[in-house]
């Protein structure tokens, strides 16, 4: 019984040391966490205090900066912000975004100041110069009135006695005006005295001018009638002997008459008559000049049904036996026709016979170069000019009305060219034996050559006498 009950005691024993035990370390903790607690609530109070003197002293530099700036203590800072922008956008616009501050605001300004501070003494300096330059120019201006005051006064005087001595000359001005007055009256009595007999004797001399140019008219027609030449109905000469294979004849005209190399010819039949409507029958061009009456051609150009002959007559109206043509030239000419004006061309043919060209109308200004005589034999008319402008103030029509006063026959330039044997080379084609051979199709050279026949030639090619009588080769 009594181990059961010390047995119980020591339980108890236990259970009460296990309890004192937990009990201190519970009470120790608790103390512990109490001193943390008071240790933190101390710091956290002092930090209060802290944070508390650190607002009140922003709260004062706050307003010392509100000071500072300008604006009222009690704007908040969103106006503060919208009062300096402001301030900003109104007098320190230059500044950048980041400088945009009070401090950089008044450097800025300050600095704009000494600036203008600087200029503003700059232009004090040049004004006082200005000033001074002023009162230099007019002391200098001074003299110079005083001057010309007295030059004025001078040239007064002067002028004075000048329009006294002027009125003086003017009375004897016009004495002698009204002089010369009355001796003009009297002289232009005389005058239209003279011109009433003169516009008499005018009338007479137009009216016999006016029988004059009608008579030369009718003479110069007449002429023309008995002149058998000026129709080309006397030929030049006549071809004394013909080499097909040559390509050559020769003429019974040569130095004596006064012929040049290079003078061509037109070729009619013998039993043709020269005219001005006659057809030609081929062209040749003198290349040698042998003796007084004898020269030596080539054929520039023939027909293969008819060729020529001995006894064909040749003409040209660029030469007459022993003496030189004049020509005038009127109008557009177009030799070739590729529009251009050939009027050169035409000069150079007149001139290398022997002939020359009197006057001629530029068909570009309608303007007249030279004049018609006389002596001049004929007018190559050709195309009207396009912008001519037709009436009698034209120079393409008063040409024309002049040869007919002098008798001076006109002929178109197709017929000119026809009759002095002209032809444009270019137009001319040989056509050969052998095909596609572009050398057969080149128009004839200008220097001359053999003429040969490809072939067999036929009788129609062979030397036959001219079918006229009286005619004698003397080759």
């Amino acid at each position: 019984m009594a181990s059961s009950e010390n047995q119980g005691l020591q339980i108890a024993l236990i259970i009460f040391v296990m309890l004192t035990i937990i009990l201190s370390v519970t009470t120790f903790v608790f103390f512990r966490q109490a001193d943390e607690a008071t240790i933190r609530s101390s710091a956290d109070s002092k930090k209060a205090t802290e944070a508390d003197k650190s607002l009140l002293d922003a709260v004062v530099e706050l307003k010392r900066l509100k000071k500072w700036i300008g604006v009222p203590e009690d704007y908040k800072i969103d106006k503060v912000d919208e009062t300096a922008a402001a301030d900003f956008n109104k007098y320190v616009t230059a500044l950048s975004e980041e400088k945009k501050n009070y401090h950089s605001a008044l450097e800025y300004l300050y600095s704009t100041y000494l600036d203008k501070d600087d200029k503003l003494v700059a232009k004090t300096n040049q004004h006082m110069a200005l000033e001074k330059e002023k009162e230099a120019f007019e002391a200098a201006k001074n003299l110079l009135v005083a001057e010309a005051q007295k030059k004025q006064q001078e040239a007064e005087d002067l002028l004075k006695k000048a329009q006294d001595d002027f009125t003086e000359e003017r009375k004897k001005k016009n004495d002698q005006e009204q002089l010369l007055t009355d001796q003009l009256k009297a002289k232009e009595e005389a005058l239209d005295s003279l011109k009433d007999s003169s516009k008499k004797e005018i009338e007479v001399v137009k009216s016999e001018k006016t029988k004059v140019e009608k008579i030369l008219v009718a003479v110069n027609k007449k002429n023309s009638e008995i002149d058998p030449a000026s129709g080309f109905e006397v030929p030049d000469g006549l071809i004394l002997r013909v080499s097909q294979k040559a390509g050559s004849v020769w003429i019974n005209v040569g130095q004596a008459d006064g012929l040049r190399r290079q003078v061509t010819f037109s070729v009619v039949g013998a039993d043709e008559n020269v005219g001005k409507d006659q057809p030609t029958k081929g062209r040749i061009e003198v290349t040698e000049v042998i003796s007084a009456h004898f020269a030596q051609c080539r054929i520039l150009d023939d027909n293969i049904t008819d060729p020529l002959v001995e006894g064909d007559k040749i003409f040209t109206p660029l030469w007459q036996p022993g003496r030189s043509e004049s020509f005038g030239i009127v109008g557009k000419i177009d030799m070739n026709g590729d529009g251009e004006d050939d009027r050169e061309m035409i000069v150079d043919l007149i001139h290398m016979a022997g002939g020359r060209v009197d006057a001629q109308v530029d068909p570009k200004t309608d303007k007249q170069e030279g004049n018609l005589n006389i002596h001049t034999r004929y007018l190559i008319l050709g195309d009207q000019p396009d912008d001519a402008k037709l009436g009698d103030s034209s120079a393409y029509t008063k040409i024309q009305r002049e040869a007919d006063q002098l008798g001076v026959q006109i002929i178109t330039v197709d017929k000119f060219l026809d009759h002095v044997g002209w032809k444009d080379q270019k137009q001319t084609l040989i056509f050969g034996g052998r095909k596609g051979n572009i050398a057969d199709m080149q128009p004839t050279k200008l220097d001359g050559g053999s003429r040969e026949a490809r072939g067999n030639v036929s009788g129609v090619f062979k030397k036959r006498k001219p079918s006229r009588r009286g005619v004698k080769s003397t080759y």
